[in-house]
Protein backbone atom coordinates (compact mmCIF):
# COMPACT_ATOMS: atom_id res chain seq x y z
CA UNK A 1 0.00 0.00 0.00
CA UNK A 2 1.45 3.38 -1.04
CA UNK A 3 1.61 6.35 1.32
CA UNK A 4 -1.14 8.15 -0.62
CA UNK A 5 -3.46 5.13 -0.35
CA UNK A 6 -2.74 4.87 3.36
CA UNK A 7 -3.55 8.58 3.87
CA UNK A 8 -6.83 8.16 1.96
CA UNK A 9 -7.64 5.17 4.16
CA UNK A 10 -7.05 7.16 7.30
CA UNK A 11 -9.36 9.88 6.01
CA UNK A 12 -12.29 7.47 6.27
CA UNK A 13 -13.81 7.44 9.79
CA UNK A 14 -14.73 3.74 9.63
CA UNK A 15 -11.23 2.73 8.62
CA UNK A 16 -9.74 4.76 11.44
CA UNK A 17 -12.07 3.10 13.92
CA UNK A 18 -11.15 -0.35 12.61
CA UNK A 19 -7.44 0.39 12.89
CA UNK A 20 -7.75 1.89 16.39
CA UNK A 21 -9.97 -0.85 17.81
CA UNK A 22 -7.99 -3.58 16.07
CA UNK A 23 -4.73 -2.28 17.53
CA UNK A 24 -6.31 -1.99 20.95
CA UNK A 25 -7.62 -5.57 20.72
CA UNK A 26 -4.19 -6.89 19.75
CA UNK A 27 -2.50 -4.99 22.59
CA UNK A 28 -5.11 -6.27 25.04
CA UNK A 29 -4.63 -9.84 23.84
CA UNK A 30 -0.87 -9.60 24.25
CA UNK A 31 -1.28 -8.21 27.76
CA UNK A 32 -3.75 -10.95 28.75
CA UNK A 33 -1.49 -13.69 27.37
CA UNK A 34 1.37 -12.17 29.39
CA UNK A 35 -0.74 -12.37 32.56
CA UNK A 36 -1.59 -15.99 31.80
CA UNK A 37 2.04 -16.89 31.23
CA UNK A 38 3.16 -15.19 34.44
CA UNK A 39 0.43 -16.92 36.43
CA UNK A 40 1.20 -20.41 35.16
CA UNK A 41 4.95 -20.03 35.48
CA UNK A 42 4.65 -18.63 38.99
CA UNK A 43 2.48 -21.52 40.16
CA UNK A 44 4.81 -24.02 38.51
CA UNK A 45 7.92 -22.43 40.02
CA UNK A 46 6.61 -22.57 43.59
CA UNK A 47 5.41 -26.15 43.27
CA UNK A 48 8.65 -27.30 41.65
CA UNK A 49 10.71 -25.69 44.41
CA UNK A 50 8.61 -27.40 47.05
CA UNK A 51 9.02 -30.75 45.31
CA UNK A 52 12.79 -30.24 45.20
CA UNK A 53 12.80 -29.32 48.86
CA UNK A 54 10.74 -32.43 49.64
CA UNK A 55 13.40 -34.56 47.96
CA UNK A 56 15.94 -33.51 50.60
CA UNK A 57 15.76 -35.52 53.77
CA UNK A 58 14.67 -33.54 56.81
CA UNK A 59 14.87 -34.48 60.46
CA UNK A 60 11.97 -36.79 61.20
CA UNK A 61 9.32 -35.67 63.64
CA UNK A 62 7.23 -38.64 64.78
CA UNK A 63 4.76 -37.64 67.51
CA UNK A 64 1.59 -39.66 68.10
CA UNK A 65 -0.98 -38.88 65.38
CA UNK A 66 -4.74 -39.36 65.11
CA UNK A 67 -6.54 -39.86 61.80
CA UNK A 68 -10.17 -38.71 61.52
CA UNK A 69 -11.94 -40.47 58.64
CA UNK A 70 -15.33 -39.07 57.63
CA UNK A 71 -17.68 -41.70 56.18
CA UNK A 72 -21.18 -41.35 54.76
CA UNK A 73 -22.55 -44.30 52.80
CA UNK A 74 -18.95 -45.35 52.09
CA UNK A 75 -18.87 -49.04 53.02
CA UNK A 76 -17.16 -50.01 49.75
CA UNK A 77 -14.51 -47.30 50.16
CA UNK A 78 -13.86 -48.28 53.79
CA UNK A 79 -13.49 -51.93 52.79
CA UNK A 80 -10.86 -50.93 50.22
CA UNK A 81 -9.03 -48.11 52.02
CA UNK A 82 -9.22 -48.69 55.78
CA UNK A 83 -6.88 -51.71 55.89
CA UNK A 84 -4.33 -49.72 53.87
CA UNK A 85 -4.24 -46.97 56.51
CA UNK A 86 -2.98 -49.47 59.08
CA UNK A 87 -0.06 -50.36 56.79
CA UNK A 88 1.51 -46.94 57.34
CA UNK A 89 5.14 -47.04 58.38
CA UNK A 90 4.60 -44.88 61.44
CA UNK A 91 5.30 -45.79 65.09
CA UNK A 92 2.22 -44.44 66.88
CA UNK A 93 -1.12 -43.54 65.32
CA UNK A 94 -4.81 -44.23 65.73
CA UNK A 95 -7.74 -44.11 63.29
CA UNK A 96 -11.11 -42.67 64.32
CA UNK A 97 -13.91 -43.20 61.80
CA UNK A 98 -16.94 -40.93 62.15
CA UNK A 99 -19.98 -42.47 60.48
CA UNK A 100 -22.52 -39.91 59.33
CA UNK A 101 -25.70 -41.99 59.81
CA UNK A 102 -24.91 -44.38 56.96
CA UNK A 103 -27.66 -46.80 55.97
CA UNK A 104 -25.38 -49.28 54.18
CA UNK A 105 -23.20 -51.89 55.89
CA UNK A 106 -20.74 -49.33 57.26
CA UNK A 107 -21.58 -50.05 60.89
CA UNK A 108 -21.19 -53.83 60.54
CA UNK A 109 -17.94 -53.31 58.69
CA UNK A 110 -16.55 -51.07 61.43
CA UNK A 111 -17.53 -53.61 64.08
CA UNK A 112 -15.58 -56.33 62.25
CA UNK A 113 -12.56 -54.12 61.63
CA UNK A 114 -12.47 -52.97 65.27
CA UNK A 115 -11.79 -56.56 66.30
CA UNK A 116 -9.07 -56.89 63.70
CA UNK A 117 -7.31 -53.54 64.25
CA UNK A 118 -6.82 -52.49 67.90
CA UNK A 119 -6.00 -48.90 66.90
CA UNK A 120 -9.37 -48.41 65.18
CA UNK A 121 -12.12 -46.46 66.95
CA UNK A 122 -15.43 -45.19 65.61
CA UNK A 123 -18.30 -42.96 66.54
CA UNK A 124 -21.54 -41.81 64.93
CA UNK A 125 -23.39 -38.66 63.99
CA UNK A 126 -26.99 -38.90 65.24
CA UNK A 127 -29.42 -39.53 62.42
CA UNK A 128 -31.82 -36.85 63.68
CA UNK A 129 -29.19 -34.06 63.87
CA UNK A 130 -31.14 -31.36 62.04
CA UNK A 131 -30.34 -27.76 61.12
CA UNK A 132 -26.62 -28.51 61.35
CA UNK A 133 -23.73 -29.01 58.99
CA UNK A 134 -23.39 -32.76 59.37
CA UNK A 135 -19.78 -32.88 58.19
CA UNK A 136 -18.76 -30.12 60.60
CA UNK A 137 -20.53 -31.97 63.39
CA UNK A 138 -18.82 -35.22 62.39
CA UNK A 139 -15.34 -33.69 62.37
CA UNK A 140 -15.99 -31.96 65.70
CA UNK A 141 -17.03 -35.31 67.20
CA UNK A 142 -13.87 -36.78 65.77
CA UNK A 143 -11.70 -34.12 67.41
CA UNK A 144 -13.39 -34.80 70.72
CA UNK A 145 -12.74 -38.52 70.34
CA UNK A 146 -9.05 -38.43 69.36
CA UNK A 147 -6.34 -38.77 71.99
CA UNK A 148 -3.42 -37.05 70.24
CA UNK A 149 -2.68 -33.39 69.52
CA UNK A 150 -1.72 -33.90 65.86
CA UNK A 151 -4.76 -34.77 63.78
CA UNK A 152 -5.12 -35.73 60.10
CA UNK A 153 -8.52 -35.20 58.44
CA UNK A 154 -9.50 -37.56 55.61
CA UNK A 155 -12.52 -38.85 53.72
CA UNK A 156 -13.39 -42.53 53.48
CA UNK A 157 -12.72 -42.33 49.73
CA UNK A 158 -9.09 -41.27 50.32
CA UNK A 159 -6.16 -43.64 50.04
CA UNK A 160 -2.53 -42.61 50.74
CA UNK A 161 -0.20 -43.05 47.78
CA UNK A 162 2.48 -44.79 49.88
CA UNK A 163 3.12 -46.34 53.28
CA UNK A 164 5.35 -43.35 54.10
CA UNK A 165 2.55 -40.80 53.73
CA UNK A 166 2.30 -39.99 57.45
CA UNK A 167 6.08 -39.68 57.83
CA UNK A 168 6.26 -37.21 54.95
CA UNK A 169 3.36 -35.11 56.21
CA UNK A 170 4.66 -34.95 59.78
CA UNK A 171 8.23 -33.98 58.87
CA UNK A 172 7.02 -30.49 57.96
CA UNK A 173 6.18 -29.76 61.58
CA UNK A 174 8.63 -27.70 63.56
CA UNK A 175 8.47 -25.02 66.23
CA UNK A 176 5.51 -22.74 65.57
CA UNK A 177 3.99 -24.89 62.81
CA UNK A 178 0.37 -25.91 63.42
CA UNK A 179 -0.89 -26.78 59.91
CA UNK A 180 0.49 -28.89 57.05
CA UNK A 181 -1.40 -28.80 53.77
CA UNK A 182 -1.18 -31.86 51.54
CA UNK A 183 -2.17 -32.62 47.98
CA UNK A 184 -5.16 -34.74 46.90
CA UNK A 185 -5.42 -36.31 43.45
CA UNK A 186 -8.59 -37.53 41.75
CA UNK A 187 -8.37 -40.98 40.22
CA UNK A 188 -9.02 -40.89 36.46
CA UNK A 189 -9.97 -44.50 35.75
CA UNK A 190 -13.42 -45.06 37.19
CA UNK A 191 -15.87 -42.93 35.19
CA UNK A 192 -16.27 -40.92 32.00
CA UNK A 193 -15.19 -37.33 32.34
CA UNK A 194 -12.81 -38.20 35.17
CA UNK A 195 -9.82 -36.86 33.22
CA UNK A 196 -11.26 -33.37 33.08
CA UNK A 197 -12.34 -33.55 36.73
CA UNK A 198 -8.81 -34.55 37.76
CA UNK A 199 -7.26 -31.82 35.60
CA UNK A 200 -9.55 -29.13 37.00
CA UNK A 201 -8.95 -30.34 40.56
CA UNK A 202 -5.18 -30.21 39.98
CA UNK A 203 -5.29 -26.56 38.87
CA UNK A 204 -7.63 -25.66 41.72
CA UNK A 205 -5.36 -27.30 44.31
CA UNK A 206 -2.26 -25.63 42.91
CA UNK A 207 -3.81 -22.23 43.51
CA UNK A 208 -4.01 -22.46 47.28
CA UNK A 209 -0.87 -24.60 47.56
CA UNK A 210 1.24 -22.09 45.62
CA UNK A 211 -0.12 -19.26 47.78
CA UNK A 212 0.85 -21.15 50.92
CA UNK A 213 4.29 -21.84 49.46
CA UNK A 214 4.93 -18.15 48.93
CA UNK A 215 3.81 -17.34 52.49
CA UNK A 216 0.16 -16.44 51.91
CA UNK A 217 -2.01 -19.44 52.89
CA UNK A 218 -5.71 -18.80 52.50
CA UNK A 219 -7.49 -22.18 52.41
CA UNK A 220 -7.09 -25.94 52.48
CA UNK A 221 -9.01 -29.11 51.69
CA UNK A 222 -10.28 -31.58 54.27
CA UNK A 223 -8.99 -34.62 52.38
CA UNK A 224 -5.30 -34.34 53.24
CA UNK A 225 -4.54 -31.80 55.92
CA UNK A 226 -2.89 -32.03 59.35
CA UNK A 227 -3.49 -29.58 62.14
CA UNK A 228 -3.27 -29.58 65.88
CA UNK A 229 -6.14 -30.39 68.17
CA UNK A 230 -5.18 -27.47 70.39
CA UNK A 231 -5.46 -25.13 67.38
CA UNK A 232 -8.93 -26.47 66.57
CA UNK A 233 -10.36 -25.99 70.04
CA UNK A 234 -8.34 -22.82 70.64
CA UNK A 235 -10.30 -21.18 67.80
CA UNK A 236 -13.57 -22.82 68.93
CA UNK A 237 -13.68 -25.14 65.96
CA UNK A 238 -16.31 -24.28 63.37
CA UNK A 239 -18.33 -22.03 65.67
CA UNK A 240 -17.96 -18.98 63.41
CA UNK A 241 -19.42 -20.76 60.37
CA UNK A 242 -22.10 -22.96 61.90
CA UNK A 243 -24.73 -21.16 59.83
CA UNK A 244 -23.07 -22.53 56.66
CA UNK A 245 -23.51 -26.11 55.55
CA UNK A 246 -20.11 -26.24 53.82
CA UNK A 247 -16.68 -24.77 54.43
CA UNK A 248 -15.48 -27.03 57.23
CA UNK A 249 -12.00 -27.20 55.71
CA UNK A 250 -11.40 -24.12 53.57
CA UNK A 251 -13.08 -21.58 55.86
CA UNK A 252 -11.43 -22.90 59.02
CA UNK A 253 -7.95 -22.91 57.43
CA UNK A 254 -8.69 -19.45 56.02
CA UNK A 255 -9.39 -18.28 59.55
CA UNK A 256 -6.38 -19.77 61.36
CA UNK A 257 -3.59 -20.16 58.76
CA UNK A 258 -0.68 -17.71 58.68
CA UNK A 259 2.69 -17.58 56.97
CA UNK A 260 4.37 -18.73 60.18
CA UNK A 261 2.13 -21.61 61.27
CA UNK A 262 1.48 -23.25 57.87
CA UNK A 263 3.65 -25.51 55.71
CA UNK A 264 3.02 -27.45 52.49
CA UNK A 265 4.00 -31.00 51.56
CA UNK A 266 3.39 -32.18 47.97
CA UNK A 267 5.94 -34.94 47.47
CA UNK A 268 4.59 -38.00 45.61
CA UNK A 269 4.82 -40.10 48.77
CA UNK A 270 2.65 -37.63 50.72
CA UNK A 271 -0.15 -37.55 48.16
CA UNK A 272 -3.64 -38.87 48.82
CA UNK A 273 -5.73 -40.37 46.00
CA UNK A 274 -9.52 -40.17 45.89
CA UNK A 275 -11.10 -43.42 44.68
CA UNK A 276 -14.82 -43.54 44.02
CA UNK A 277 -17.10 -45.07 41.42
CA UNK A 278 -18.31 -41.63 40.32
CA UNK A 279 -15.46 -39.13 40.36
CA UNK A 280 -17.42 -36.68 38.22
CA UNK A 281 -20.30 -36.41 40.71
CA UNK A 282 -17.84 -35.86 43.56
CA UNK A 283 -16.06 -33.18 41.52
CA UNK A 284 -19.35 -31.46 40.69
CA UNK A 285 -20.31 -31.28 44.35
CA UNK A 286 -16.87 -29.92 45.28
CA UNK A 287 -17.15 -27.24 42.57
CA UNK A 288 -20.55 -26.10 43.82
CA UNK A 289 -19.47 -26.16 47.44
CA UNK A 290 -16.42 -24.04 46.73
CA UNK A 291 -18.58 -21.55 44.80
CA UNK A 292 -20.89 -21.44 47.82
CA UNK A 293 -18.12 -20.71 50.32
CA UNK A 294 -15.65 -18.67 48.20
CA UNK A 295 -17.32 -15.31 49.05
CA UNK A 296 -16.54 -15.98 52.73
CA UNK A 297 -12.81 -16.48 52.20
CA UNK A 298 -10.91 -13.56 53.66
CA UNK A 299 -7.68 -13.02 51.76
CA UNK A 300 -6.43 -10.73 49.05
CA UNK A 301 -4.89 -13.66 47.16
CA UNK A 302 -8.36 -14.91 46.26
CA UNK A 303 -8.93 -11.75 44.23
CA UNK A 304 -5.75 -12.41 42.27
CA UNK A 305 -7.30 -15.65 41.07
CA UNK A 306 -10.52 -13.85 40.26
CA UNK A 307 -8.47 -11.44 38.15
CA UNK A 308 -6.72 -14.37 36.47
CA UNK A 309 -10.07 -15.91 35.52
CA UNK A 310 -11.31 -12.53 34.34
CA UNK A 311 -8.26 -12.21 32.11
CA UNK A 312 -9.20 -15.50 30.44
CA UNK A 313 -12.71 -14.26 29.71
CA UNK A 314 -11.33 -10.97 28.37
CA UNK A 315 -8.90 -12.91 26.18
CA UNK A 316 -11.70 -14.74 24.41
CA UNK A 317 -13.83 -11.59 24.27
CA UNK A 318 -10.96 -9.75 22.56
CA UNK A 319 -10.61 -12.59 20.06
CA UNK A 320 -14.29 -12.29 19.20
CA UNK A 321 -13.94 -8.52 18.89
CA UNK A 322 -11.09 -8.91 16.42
CA UNK A 323 -13.17 -11.27 14.28
CA UNK A 324 -16.11 -8.87 14.33
CA UNK A 325 -13.97 -5.88 13.38
CA UNK A 326 -12.10 -7.60 10.54
CA UNK A 327 -13.87 -10.89 9.79
CA UNK A 328 -12.12 -11.50 6.47
CA UNK A 329 -8.67 -10.00 6.97
CA UNK A 330 -5.95 -12.72 6.86
CA UNK A 331 -3.70 -10.80 9.26
CA UNK A 332 -6.43 -10.88 11.93
CA UNK A 333 -6.85 -14.64 11.66
CA UNK A 334 -3.09 -15.08 11.63
CA UNK A 335 -2.75 -13.07 14.83
CA UNK A 336 -5.57 -15.06 16.47
CA UNK A 337 -4.02 -18.39 15.56
CA UNK A 338 -0.57 -17.29 16.74
CA UNK A 339 -1.91 -16.10 20.10
CA UNK A 340 -3.94 -19.28 20.61
CA UNK A 341 -0.93 -21.38 19.66
CA UNK A 342 1.39 -19.47 21.99
CA UNK A 343 -1.02 -19.75 24.90
CA UNK A 344 -1.69 -23.43 24.17
CA UNK A 345 2.00 -24.35 23.93
CA UNK A 346 2.72 -22.55 27.19
CA UNK A 347 -0.13 -24.30 29.03
CA UNK A 348 0.78 -27.71 27.63
CA UNK A 349 4.44 -27.21 28.57
CA UNK A 350 3.62 -26.13 32.11
CA UNK A 351 1.09 -28.92 32.67
CA UNK A 352 3.54 -31.53 31.39
CA UNK A 353 6.04 -30.47 34.03
CA UNK A 354 3.41 -30.10 36.72
CA UNK A 355 2.16 -33.59 35.90
CA UNK A 356 5.69 -34.89 36.37
CA UNK A 357 6.08 -33.03 39.66
CA UNK A 358 2.63 -33.99 41.00
CA UNK A 359 2.71 -37.54 39.60
CA UNK A 360 -0.22 -36.94 37.27
CA UNK A 361 -0.65 -38.84 33.99
CA UNK A 362 0.16 -36.78 30.88
CA UNK A 363 -2.85 -35.57 28.91
CA UNK A 364 -1.13 -34.42 25.73
CA UNK A 365 -3.30 -32.27 23.50
CA UNK A 366 -6.28 -32.75 25.80
CA UNK A 367 -4.87 -29.85 27.82
CA UNK A 368 -5.80 -27.44 25.01
CA UNK A 369 -9.38 -28.73 24.88
CA UNK A 370 -9.72 -28.58 28.66
CA UNK A 371 -8.37 -25.02 28.79
CA UNK A 372 -10.92 -23.92 26.20
CA UNK A 373 -13.68 -25.59 28.22
CA UNK A 374 -12.69 -24.33 31.68
CA UNK A 375 -13.98 -20.73 31.35
CA UNK A 376 -17.44 -21.94 30.31
CA UNK A 377 -17.50 -24.65 33.00
CA UNK A 378 -16.45 -22.22 35.73
CA UNK A 379 -19.10 -19.73 34.65
CA UNK A 380 -21.73 -22.47 34.71
CA UNK A 381 -20.92 -23.48 38.29
CA UNK A 382 -20.61 -19.87 39.42
CA UNK A 383 -24.13 -19.02 38.24
CA UNK A 384 -25.46 -22.38 39.47
CA UNK A 385 -24.15 -21.60 42.95
CA UNK A 386 -25.62 -18.11 42.81
CA UNK A 387 -28.98 -19.53 41.85
CA UNK A 388 -28.88 -22.13 44.63
CA UNK A 389 -27.02 -20.17 47.29
CA UNK A 390 -29.67 -20.87 49.93
CA UNK A 391 -28.52 -24.50 49.96
CA UNK A 392 -25.32 -23.41 51.71
CA UNK A 393 -27.27 -22.44 54.82
CA UNK A 394 -28.06 -25.00 57.47
CA UNK A 395 -31.68 -23.94 57.72
CA UNK A 396 -32.30 -24.92 54.09
CA UNK A 397 -32.99 -28.49 53.09
CA UNK A 398 -30.04 -29.86 51.09
CA UNK A 399 -30.69 -30.64 47.41
CA UNK A 400 -27.20 -31.58 46.20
Amino acid sequence: MSSESFIRLLSQPLAVSVIVYGSFAIALLLFLVYIDVKYYLRVYRFCRKNAEKSATREKEFLPPVSLIVYACENAASLRRNLPELFKQDYPDFEVVVVDDASTDETRDLLNRYAEQYPRLYYTYVPFDACALSRRKLAITLGFKAVRNDYVVVLDATCLPSSRYWLRNMMRRFSDGVDIVLGYTRFDMSFSRGACYAAYDRLLFSLRYLSCALCGNPYMGEGTNVVYRKSLFFGHKGFSRTLNLRYGDDDLFINEVATSRNTRVEISPESRVDVYTDDVVSLWRMSKLRYCFTAPYLRHSRRYLFVFEQLSVYLFYAALVAMVVIQPSHPAVWGAILLLLLWRGIMQTWVYKRLARTMDMPPLGMKVLLYEWLRPAVNLYYYFSARRRKEENYTWCRMKL
